[in-house]
């Protein structure tokens, strides 16, 4: 009997889940699904079967779609949905209105893991995305079997230097409002190529078809007002679940001494490094990043 009634349970809360599933005010995607969590209908691609792994991108123009290297062939055992947070693609944002934040996006990640209804799952997260997933799971403890941080963008870690060390850095407000300029005349690509090649020249035309696509369709995020993530040693440090920080071998020094830092929050956390990969260590090497979660999820 209580075996009859766990899975009628089961299925009730499978059902239910379905049911707060919306179709979006804008097109989806062949196989994208939404489930709608403080009033927006969130997107997600699932993929596989099995123990849930929850996917969540960085910043820059990324969403779902920087995960198709995993999702094409989900390892066996292993559900994977990979989100895309509030205002990213599918929904064609005009940067018009508020939203596109790290508490709102955190926000809408925790009620997504909890209407989704399966308990607690693994939670992967890249760059910015990690300061969401961070202050999610430290929001619903209960909703995390694991963490995976990817070079987690926590820079409030880092000391902040004096004063007198400081060195100037790329106008990025000269660069925004040129931006801004060609968006509102219509123009995206000029808009993302000033962008994309702010730091090395050529960068956007070097872009793959897809990769372009991408930043197109995501091209006003952006613009939104730069933050800084609000994550805090004590953040890292009173995490609940096991936790796994990735760094690619050929990232950023600065990129480095974030993850040195986290680990110094944390010296629990188990630690890996993506080989021949920088920041988007998924992107660089798919392989390896692929056999290391594997390795950690299945522990």
């Amino acid at each position: 009997m209580g075996a009859i009634l766990k899975t009628t349970l089961a299925f009730l809360i499978a059902i239910s889940t379905l049911q707060t599933a919306a179709s979006a005010p804008w097109e989806l995607p062949e196989g994208v699904k939404t489930l709608t969590v403080n009033s927006y209908p969130m997107a997600f691609l699932d993929k596989g079967t099995g123990q849930t792994v929850v996917l969540v991108h960085g910043a820059g123009a990324h969403d779902y779609r920087v995960w198709a290297e995993l999702t094409a062939a989900p390892p066996s055992g292993f559900r994977l949905v990979a989100v895309s947070l509030r205002h990213l693609y599918p929904e064609p944002w005009d940067g018009k209105g508020d939203g596109y934040s790290i508490k709102q996006h955190a926000e809408d990640l925790t009620a997504f893991l909890d209407t989704l209804g399966v308990g607690p799952v693994y939670l992967v997260a890249h760059s910015r995305g990690a300061s969401v997933g961070l202050i999610a799971a430290k929001a619903g403890p209960d909703l995390i079997k694991k963490l995976v941080l990817m070079e987690g963008a926590f820079f409030g870690l880092l000391p902040k230097p004096a004063p007198a060390s400081a060195k100037p850095g790329i106008p990025i407000g000269e660069t925004r409002r040129a931006v801004a300029a060609r968006f509102t005349q219509g123009d995206i690509d000029g808009g993302l190529e000033l962008w994309w090649d702010q730091d090395r020249p050529g960068s956007w035309a070097r872009l793959s078809d897809a990769w372009r696509q991408m930043s197109r369709d995501n091209a006003w995020t952006l613009l939104a007002p730069p933050e800084v993530s609000p994550v805090t040693c004590d953040d890292v440090a009173g995490l609940k679940a096991p936790v796994l920080l990735m760094q690619g071998e050929k990232t950023n020094p600065q990129m480095k001494n974030v993850v040195d830092a986290t680990y110094k929050c944390l010296p629990s956390a188990a630690r890996v490094i993506i080989p021949n990969a920088g920041h988007p260590m998924h992107l660089d090497n798919p392989a390896a990043f692929r056999s290391e979660l594997v390795k950690f999820l299945s522990k």
